[in-house]
């Protein structure tokens, strides 16, 4: 259980896992989400990441491409092999479009640079998972 979890309970929302290896910004957007309904959790590490979508079944992720364990691409491969995958949202400072290409070509559907604005995080949610149930 960490302080954000303290501050900002579970609201039983849809489940959005961010991975995010900086605490300090995986406690903001986790935060964030929980203040517009989502039921966000959080992994620091792509291993915990794998982990957490198979024990959570999150709707979305929401991925850093810098991951202490891990190239974040690879991470997101994996995660799209799953059986019912969730839909996954780069978010990230890196700003090449090659590297943007690459997240892409891995299975994510969108890339945002940070900080992500939040109506626009959370409508690029909305969007993604009202088009994932038609």
């Amino acid at each position: 259980m960490t302080a954000t979890d303290l501050a900002h309970p579970v609201l039983g929302g849809l489940p959005v896992l961010v991975v995010e290896s900086c605490e300090e910004s995986a406690a903001t957007m986790t935060a964030l989400l929980r203040m517009y309904g989502y039921d966000a959790r959080t992994a620091r590490t792509g291993r915990a990441a794998l982990a957490a979508v198979d024990q959570t079944h999150p709707a979305v992720v929401l991925i850093d491409l810098d991951l202490p364990d891990a190239a974040g691409c690879d991470v997101i491969r994996q995660i799209r092999s799953r059986p019912a995958a969730p839909e996954v949202i780069v978010v990230t400072a890196h700003t090449t479009r090659t590297r943007r290409q690459e997240a892409t070509a891995a299975g994510a559907h969108a890339v945002l640079l940070k900080p992500a604005e939040a109506s626009e995080l959370v409508a690029l949610i909305q969007l993604l998972t009202v088009t994932a149930k038609s």
